[in-house]
C-alpha cells in the first residue's frame, strides 16, 4: 500500500515538473495590453501604427548648452480621444521656454496635414509641460510633432520632435 501511494505521488510529482518545464519554455505569447500588428507603411517620415501610444524624444548631451530635452507623446485615450503630451526642460533656468505642439493627421494614403495646434511659453524657468485629453475624428492616423525652444541672454538654442501616427478607430 506504501509503494502504491508513493507511486501516485512520484507519478503526480514527475507530471507536474513536466507541466512546469513546458511553462518555462514556452514562448511569452500573452502581453498585458492587446495591440494589433503595426503597419510597415511610412508616410512623412512616421510609420502607421495600431499601437496605443507613440512618443519621440530629442536629448542634447552637449556641454555650455542651454536645451536639454524636448518630448512629445501621443496615446490613443478611447471613444476618439487622444492624449497629447509635450514637454521642454532647459540645463538651467532662461528667459523664455517654449513648447509647440502641433496634431496631425492622415488618411493613411495621403500626407500627414495639420489638424490643431497649441503653443505654450513662460519666463524664468527651466522646464514647461502640457498635458491634456482632445476630441478627434475617428478612422484617422494621427500624430504630434513638436518644436522646443529655450532662450538665454539672447541666445536661442531649439530642436523638432515627431512622432510615429497612431490609429484611432
Amino acid at each position: 500500500m506504501l509503494e502504491r501511494a508513493f507511486g501516485v505521488c512520484r507519478k503526480s510529482i514527475g507530471l507536474l515538473a513536466l507541466l512546469i518545464v513546458a511553462l518555462a519554455v514556452t514562448p511569452n505569447s500573452i502581453r498585458a495590453e492587446s495591440v494589433e500588428e503595426s503597419s510597415d507603411l511610412v508616410i512623412d517620415g512616421s510609420q502607421l501604427l495600431y499601437d496605443l501610444e507613440a512618443e519621440d524624444e530629442y536629448e542634447n548631451r552637449m556641454r555650455s548648452s542651454y536645451l536639454y530635452k524636448g518630448t512629445v507623446r501621443i496615446t490613443n485615450n478611447g471613444n476618439g480621444y487622444v492624449g497629447i503630451y509635450g514637454s521642454t526642460d532647459c540645463y538651467v533656468d532662461c528667459d523664455k521656454v517654449k513648447t509647440y505642439i502641433y496634431l496631425e493627421r492622415s488618411s493613411g494614403n495621403g500626407s500627414f496635414s495639420s489638424y490643431r495646434s497649441w503653443e505654450y511659453s513662460t519666463t524664468n524657468t527651466c522646464t514647461l509641460s502640457k498635458s491634456f485629453s482632445y476630441p478627434v475624428e475617428k478612422g484617422y492616423y494621427y500624430r504630434l510633432r513638436g518644436y522646443h525652444s529655450c532662450t538665454k541672454n539672447g541666445v536661442t538654442e531649439n530642436a523638432g520632435t515627431c512622432t510615429n501616427g497612431i490609429y484611432i478607430g
